[in-house]
């Protein structure tokens, strides 16, 4: 008995000795969980589309019945359960929902990390990485909310660290094959682009030759793609029996068919240009680190890399000079990173500018030369020697262009757009970009500090602008508890595409065919018909409009006073008279801290 206790007794000390080793991606978490209490977490808010998935949420808690709305694109099941199981522990609130974005983004830091390790990139470099993914702003802000983007890029990064550890060929582990299989199904259930990562395995052994026509091969290949068909399955049946395909889905894939190769030819001109340049963003920290250390410049890029490097410089060259021409700067598709800083502007007025027009042609600039600096690095890969860990960055790096070609599909809906496409349908090439940017560079040196540097830097933007952010949304959402308290009926008020989703949207699509507002944003013809916008909350005096209440709220990014503004339009009373169709479904207003943006 005394030598079985002293071998678990060491058994476990060696397993703490390891952990130890870990510290420097501990510190990066710890450091993630008190910027989440920085941020109002907890706020009692929707942003943007994310009402959807957080009513769908509060549906299956407090009616067990699972329901994804007409106007959801992503498949989002997923995420539901997962945000139910938040709603069951901490009740259906919409600031439990965003905490189980943030829970799962930690998990895919840490499959991150793995993932890191399994590239063959020491401990340092690696918490590096995690830090850059992390604390990068786009990121960041999608973060605290309740989207499909963070988890599904948080369950792609945990299937492609089981894929990864199981299929090594110097060590093959059959079970982590099957682990990430889940992962990749669970991913699909979230966001359809989760069935191209599978897919984008089975290519990688086909072209590694390591996928043949025989009894492994089959066993293989079942192991990578079983899960994920069988899951895959399931939801279609589900679909068919128990929900039906949501309207935006299938519109989705008529616009598809409708723009054909006109279309496409349109998105990959502008997408190639535009992910390019992002690349250089995404990896700006481990790029800033790799050029001050000077030293990495001096080898030459091998032959077979020159190709690479001539058609990236061409096609980046060629292109921002063209955007450039055009007025465009970064951020150039800019939705929850735009140029009134981290969050979406899905409230009438949108948010002031915090990015100038000469300071986003910096932020371009900068962004232009990382990804010069990118390309240099990538050409320089292809010579790489043999190695289990050069076959690992094969397999990610098929995983990272069948996500590329994963952007296009919902992007066909803004062809025509000036942006083309929006910035989180970009957000799974961070952490695939920043893993293979770290294995490049691998045996060169690395000037550390520099790159913290640019990560505190991030990091310092992205927590002050999601906090503001989310306390811009309090002040609104705060003013529109207080209107309602005032007498405006809930079908004359607009309050931006999160309020008006969140109350309007369940009535409209029973009661409406068409929106009641003439001239109005997006929102109040797709989620908000119900409202005539009699009355309205904005950021910015509007025309024609009269103002009842004027609010300040507080910001720490911008230096200037901020306000938001209750507006009446002509011949309407104040206080209001009357009652409206669907007052008495407004909830009571939640008893939080700073709900009118005080904070």
């Amino acid at each position: 008995r005394r030598s079985r206790a002293g071998a678990l007794r060491s058994r476990l000390q060696t397993r703490v000795a390891g952990w130890r080793g870990h510290w420097p991606v501990g510190l990066v978490l710890a450091a993630f969980a008190a910027a989440a209490v920085v941020v109002p977490t907890l706020a009692p808010v929707a942003t943007t589309d994310d009402w959807g998935y957080a009513r769908s949420a509060q549906i299956l808690v407090q009616e067990q019945r699972l329901v994804v709305f007409p106007v959801v694109a992503a498949t989002a099941v997923f995420q539901v359960v997962w945000g139910a199981l938040f709603g069951w522990l901490f009740g259906p609130l919409l600031g439990g929902f965003r905490l189980s974005t943030v829970v799962m983004v930690v998990l895919g830091a840490v499959a991150l990390y793995g993932l890191c390790r399994e590239l063959g990139i020491d401990r340092q470099r690696s918490a590096l990485g995690t830090a850059a993914y992390l604390f990068n702003p786009l990121l960041f802000v999608l973060a605290f909310t309740f989207m499909t983007d963070p988890h599904f890029v948080s369950l792609l990064l945990i299937a492609a660290w089981g894929y990864a550890r199981g299929l090594r060929p110097d060590a093959a582990a059959p079970w982590w094959v099957i682990a990430g299989s889940g992962a990749a199904g669970l991913a699909l259930l979230t966001r359809q682009q989760g069935v191209l990562i599978p897919l984008a395995v089975v290519v990688y052994l086909l072209v590694a030759r390591r996928l043949r026509f025989d009894l492994r091969g089959v066993r293989l290949f079942l192991q990578v793609v079983a899960l994920p068909l069988a899951i895959f399955a399931g939801y279609a049946l589900w679909l068919r029996f128990g929900n039906d395909v949501p309207d935006v889905q299938s519109a989705f894939l008529r616009e598809l068919v409708d723009e054909g190769w006109a279309g496409t030819w349109w998105l990959i001109e502008r997408l190639t240009v535009v992910e390019i340049v992002y690349l250089g963003f995404f990896t700006l920290p481990i790029v800033v680190a790799a050029l001050v250390a000077g030293r990495n410049w001096r080898d030459r890029i091998p032959e077979r890399g020159w190709p690479l490097f001539l058609v990236w410089t061409a096609v980046l060259t060629v292109g921002v000079t063209g955007l450039w021409v055009r007025g465009m700067r970064m951020p150039y598709i800019g939705q929850f990173l735009g140029a009134g800083g981290p969050g979406p502007p899905d409230v009438l007025g949108s948010r002031p500018r915090l990015l100038t027009a000469d300071m986003r042609g910096v932020i371009t600039i900068v962004c232009v030369i990382a990804s010069l600096a990118l390309a240099v690095i990538a050409a320089r890969a292809i010579g790489a020697r043999a190695s289990p860990e050069r076959a690992t960055a094969g397999l990610v790096l098929s995983i990272a262009l069948w996500q590329v070609i994963g952007i296009f599909p919902p992007s066909y809906h803004y062809i025509g757009w000036t942006a083309g496409s929006l910035d989180r349908y970009l957000l799974p090439l961070i952490p695939l970009a920043i893993c293979l940017t770290l294995w490049a560079l691998r045996d060169r040196p690395l000037f550390a500090p520099a790159g913290w540097i640019v990560v505190a830097l991030f990091a310092i933007f992205a927590i002050a602008g999601t906090r503001d952010y989310l306390v811009y949304m309090k002040g609104v959402w705060g003013m529109a508890y207080e209107a309602v308290a005032a007498g405006v009926p809930l079908d004359q008020l607009d309050a931006g595409a999160a309020w008006d989703g969140y109350f309007l949207y369940e009535y409209s699509l029973a009661n409406l065919d068409r929106g009641r507002t003439r001239g109005g944003p997006w929102w109040v013809y797709f989620y908000g018909r119900a409202t005539d916008s009699t009355y309205v909350i904005s950021s910015t005096r509007q025309r024609g409009l009269f103002p009842v209440w004027k609010r300040e709220y507080s910001t720490w990014l911008n230096p200037e006073p901020t306000f938001l503004y209750l507006q009446r339009r002509p011949f309407r009373p104040w206080p209001p008279t009357g009652t409206g169709t669907i007052l008495d479904t407004v909830p009571e207003r939640p008893a939080a801290p700073g709900l009118d943006g005080s904070e």
